[in-house]
């Protein structure tokens, strides 16, 4: 199999918990690019900060953010698609959040904000490098100029299960609940997913789903390793992320992206 377009993961499968990507990986996906291989990035982060680790790794392709919410050119700043969840169902969810006294964080195209933040929630964002707007009142943060891509509920991981069924219970008809870390739990549309994404973009560049490979390690991936052709989780990745994928591979602290794009992109 040709790959001639390769979808990776950010966080867990080439970005180490340093918010580091290592140099073999690096080059791997250098020498991708340089074999005419299309390579782009597919995140639950905000555009903002994906583009600036596709400006880093010269990534020459739009990228994919906000879980499959967003697929923009971080070169010329085109958007070619974008899935936001309409306003009285965002606002349906904060309040919902609010009765039970959940802590929530709102990414918008605008910002990304809370009304309820928590220790694990500013530990989770500092990890990543990312900040976070606390506002009076969420409510005031949606209207037709900046709806939600996404929603994110920080839980310590005992309290991850407990979660997903109470939010499956009251939105599980209208949004999509995924896992994307032991301790997140983040809600987008139905139809918003990075496999999704990612079909759109290979029709975008007019690239065969024959032809096309994805490297992850999460809950949230599990849909572009199912939809490429070629799956790949890495070893340190979920339950889920291995058994949707065609292929395990060395975990991030064996550059196993590396490994992967040498075997299957490079021949080597």
């Amino acid at each position: 199999m040709q790959v001639k377009l390769l979808a990776l993961d950010l966080d867990g499968t080439i970005v180490t918990n340093l918010r580091d990507i290592s140099e073999p990986v690096k080059t791997a996906i250098q020498a991708a690019m340089d074999q005419g291989v299309v390579v782009t990035i597919a995140t639950g982060r905000a555009h903002v900060m994906a583009k600036k680790f596709a400006h880093q790794l010269n990534i020459n392709a739009p990228i994919i953010s906000y879980q499959g919410g967003m697929v923009k050119d971080h070169r010329n700043g085109a958007l070619l698609l974008t899935r936001t969840t309409p306003g009285d169902l965002s606002r349906r969810v904060i309040k919902f959040a609010r009765a039970k006294k959940l802590p929530m964080v709102l990414f918008t195209s605008q910002g990304v904000y809370t009304e309820l933040p928590s220790d694990l929630m500013r530990e989770t964002f500092a990890r990543a490098g990312m900040g976070f707007t606390i506002v009076h009142n969420l409510l005031c943060s949606v209207d037709d100029e900046q709806l939600p891509f996404k929603f994110l509920f920080p839980q310590p991981a005992t309290n991850i299960k407990r979660l997903s069924q109470l939010l499956s219970k009251e939105f599980g008809e209208e949004l999509a609940i995924t896992r994307t870390l032991s301790t997140l739990i983040e809600m987008t549309l139905l139809e918003t997913s990075k496999g999704t994404a990612l079909q759109f973009l290979a029709q975008h560049l007019d690239i065969p789903i024959a032809q096309t490979m994805a490297i992850g390690d999460e809950e949230n991936d599990v849909s572009m390793l199912e939809i490429a052709n070629l799956g790949v989780a890495i070893g340190n990745a979920s339950q889920e992320a291995k058994a949707a994928a065609d292929v395990i591979a060395p975990s991030i602290a064996e550059d196993g992206a590396a490994w992967a794009i040498g075997k299957y992109v490079l021949g080597e």
